[in-house]
């Protein structure tokens, strides 16, 4: 049986070298659905690949606040969550798994270049909002910082 080499994330992978949807749930399941369990699968691939390959998808994907997407020897598994805590990070809720088809990685595709391109832009905009904020407040306090000063805390030139 000829194996077909892939790249993902820039690392050629074997997909015969993944584990399987199976061995990924065992793994979770035994760990009570956590982040901290992908730790082993993140360690292997890491060792394996020279790379984690595991991907979070923060945005809303169906009724799960958010997905994580991991590679596996059938495919791309996804696994959603709605819960979040300090110690264990993501609680995914193992009944949620599926197989990503191709027309749910470009969907997902999609909603995240919307996505980002809306945050970048509020970004922008509140990075020339706070700009202008911060150089009225100067001109009105009267003073100019001007260049790097090696005599000063905080490295800068006050005139």
């Amino acid at each position: 049986m000829e194996v077909y080499m892939m790249i993902l994330d820039g690392k050629e992978i074997n997909p015969e070298q993944l584990f399987t949807r199976l061995e990924v749930l065992d793994i979770l399941e035994k760990d009570g659905g956590t982040d901290r369990g992908l730790s082993i699968i993140r360690n292997e691939y890491d060792k394996t690949f020279g790379g984690e390959l595991v991907f979070r998808y923060p945005i809303m994907a169906g009724d799960a606040l958010g997905t994580v997407i991991i590679p596996v020897r059938e495919g791309f598994l996804s696994i959603g969550y709605n819960t979040m805590n300090r110690e264990d990070y993501e609680i995914y809720d193992l009944d949620t798994e599926r197989l990503l088809s191709e027309r749910d990685i470009e969907h997902m595709k999609d909603t995240w270049m919307i996505y980002s391109k809306g945050l970048v832009s509020a970004l922008c905009g509140m990075w020339d909002i706070q700009y202008a904020r911060e150089q009225k407040a100067d001109m009105l306090s009267g003073q100019e910082f001007i260049g790097q000063d090696e005599d000063t805390d905080n490295g800068m030139q006050m005139l």
